[in-house]
Order: C-alpha cells, then sequence, then structure tokens
C-alpha cells in the first residue's frame, strides 16, 4: 500500500496537467468581415441626370450594376435609367432576362 501512496503524490505535480494537454482557453468569435456602408442616391436631380445622359452612353458595357456603381445610385433608379436611355435611343439592347440586362451603346466603331 504505501508504494501507491507514493506514486499517487507524484501525479498531481506537473504529469497530470500535462498529460491532460493542460487548460485550453475559450474560442473567440470573430465579428465577421463588414463591408463599407454605402451613401447611394434615391431620387433623381439635375446633376445626376445630366451625368447619365453625358456618361453613360460612352461605356461599352452598360448593365444595372455599372450605373449603380458609376454615379453612385441605388439598383431600381439604375433600372430606371436604362429604360429613360433605350426610349431616348442612346443605348441599344444585347441580351435582356430576368436575372441582368446587358446594353451597350449606340456608336458603332467604323474599321
Amino acid at each position: 500500500m504505501p508504494a501507491k501512496k507514493a506514486a499517487s503524490k507524484a501525479a498531481p505535480k506537473k504529469g497530470g496537467s500535462a498529460s491532460k494537454g493542460g487548460k485550453a482557453k475559450k474560442k473567440k468569435w470573430s465579428k465577421g468581415k463588414t463591408r463599407e456602408q454605402l451613401n447611394n442616391a434615391v431620387m433623381w436631380d439635375k446633376n445626376l441626370v445630366d451625368k447619365l445622359e453625358r456618361d453613360v452612353p460612352k461605356y461599352k458595357v452598360i448593365t444595372v450594376s455599372v450605373i449603380s456603381d458609376r454615379l453612385k445610385v441605388n439598383g431600381s433608379l439604375a433600372r430606371v435609367a436604362l429604360s429613360h436611355l433605350v426610349a431616348k435611343g442612346m443605348i441599344k439592347e444585347v441580351s435582356f432576362s430576368s436575372k441582368i440586362r446587358v446594353y451597350t451603346n449606340t456608336i458603332v466603331a467604323e474599321e
């Protein structure tokens, strides 16, 4: 019996905690990636309409997202802008589906 007591006294010193791997730290959850908040316009004003009619017909590929990014307007205004420019004949339709609308300028490069 005395041998067992001696072995049990030696075990709790270092060997016991090392064999168990020590106390693990609690996992810290990340806050996640946050993207920059956009401050896009929600109504047309004179400056935006002028910029729309001046710049957008010069783009080679025109989509809702292109107009939204470059003019800093929201998506619904960009869709209305595309309809407006098509009605004026400034751009023409390349592909039209429920998912994406692709337009291009009406100026044909002569070669």
